[in-house]
């Protein structure tokens, strides 16, 4: 092939591939056009999941790390938050959160029962399933930043164990044999200092108000359990502990700490101060209890020791029979728990055995699964022993003593 052709060959095959990329060139940028219009249709019609997605997200990287939400959410939002929410519900005497439960479960019920009939009679019930789930997905993405935000986030907090710099190691039976001993021996001593020969009875309010004072008290000890407003409320629920196993608990909504009524009052003055842990940020179990016990400590209120020593006493019994079953020693333990029974007062062990009868005789046949879900309810939090988390409070305690 002479010049001439090579060179015409070599100019027509160049315009042949200069085309050929135009062309593609041409189909790419169209196709990417429709595709951009496409995408940004999906944006537009579901911008709100998107961003309640990404919100969730950016909590939940947050969330992995404790010194953030120590120092920047525990440290400087949270206050504000919980003080707002105090001065909104602390003066009233009834609960604003358990109504607000109330209106809330109307509404899901209402709104579920209206979908499950739209879709029963919509001509294309895959659309209207399809809008209703959507609905759902959003409300529960919505609810779950809204807890995070308000109160949730307590449960990444680097806690009490960086507030007191303590240092938690493994403990051994004869250890939890002393401590148990030692608790029983103050259980006798609070309890012969209270003149009732039945079961304790205590006004709730009067309950609320020393709790409160304990507090003031605490804080002078320690200034992070400080706080400016504490609202103490009797539940609504009262009747539905149960069905549901609980004594209190904590609105994160609305900041109220609610505590049931129609338990042996005894029990009251732990357990309310175990919720308004809660409302200082202390979110997992065991601080709370911890939290409280430091509170008694401090106090002079004899009906407080007393309902400590007791609360106490049954988390280092079951930690201390889970040693001899963790050893295969299961019958060993029970022989040991019935010669620390035998250290007990009379009125103590009379005291323990009534609380003990009330709750079996009041303990629901659903009790038990609604126990299950708040266990796995705490798991989800990053509580990795659930439920047995309420015993790991003795942990606390023997790093407090040995610190």
């Amino acid at each position: 092939m002479n010049g001439k052709y090579r060179l015409w060959f070599y100019t027509s095959f160049k315009n042949k591939l200069h085309f050929s990329r135009t062309f593609v060139s041409i189909g790419i940028s169209i196709i990417g056009y429709f595709y951009f219009i496409k995408v940004k249709g999906y944006i537009l019609k579901y911008y709100k999941q998107l961003l309640l997605c990404s919100i969730a997200i950016v909590i939940y990287f947050i969330e992995q790390n404790s010194s953030w939400v120590e120092q920047y959410y525990y440290g400087l939002c949270y206050p504000k938050i919980s003080l707002t929410q105090q001065l909104f519900t602390s003066w009233l005497n009834f609960s604003i959160g358990d109504i607000l439960y109330i209106i809330l479960g109307l509404v899901i019920a209402f709104y579920f029962f209206r979908g499950l009939k739209n879709i029963f009679f919509a001509k294309n019930k895959l659309i209207v399933a399809k809008f209703y789930f959507i609905t759902i997905f959003k409300f529960l993405l919505a609810f779950f930043i809204v807890f995070k935000l308000l109160w949730g986030l307590n449960y990444s907090r680097q806690g009490i164990t960086k507030q007191l710099n303590l240092q938690e190691d493994e403990y051994c039976k004869e250890e939890l044999i002393e401590l148990t001993e030692n608790l029983i021996l103050e259980a006798n001593f609070y309890r012969k200092q209270i003149a009732d020969t039945g079961l304790p009875i205590l006004n709730i309010d009067t309950v609320f108000d020393q709790t409160k004072k304990a507090y003031q008290l605490i804080c002078i000890k320690y200034p992070f359990l400080q706080t400016k407003k504490i609202s103490l409320k009797k539940s609504l629920y009262s009747f539905a502990g149960n069905y549901f196993g609980f004594t209190g608990y904590y609105n994160p909504f609305t900041g109220e700490a609610q505590v049931r009524s129609d338990i042996p009052t005894i029990l009251l003055p732990f357990i309310a101060c175990h919720e308004v842990a809660h409302q200082l940020g202390y979110a997992s179990e065991e601080e709370a209890n911890f939290v409280a016990y430091l509170v008694a400590k401090n106090t002079n209120n004899v009906y407080l020791k007393y309902a400590t020593c007791l609360e106490l006493i049954d988390y280092a019994s079951n930690e201390l029979f889970n040693k001899y079953v963790e050893d295969f020693e299961a019958e060993k333990g029970i022989t040991k728990l019935l010669q620390l029974r035998d250290c007990m007062d009379n009125r103590v062990k009379k005291d323990r055995k009534e609380i003990r009868l009330f709750f079996l005789e009041n303990k629901k046949s659903v009790a038990n699964i609604s126990t299950n879900w708040y266990d796995s309810y705490l798991k989800i939090n990053y509580q990795s022993n659930g439920i047995a988390s309420y015993n790991k409070v003795i942990s606390l305690i023997f790093a407090y003593f040995k610190k």
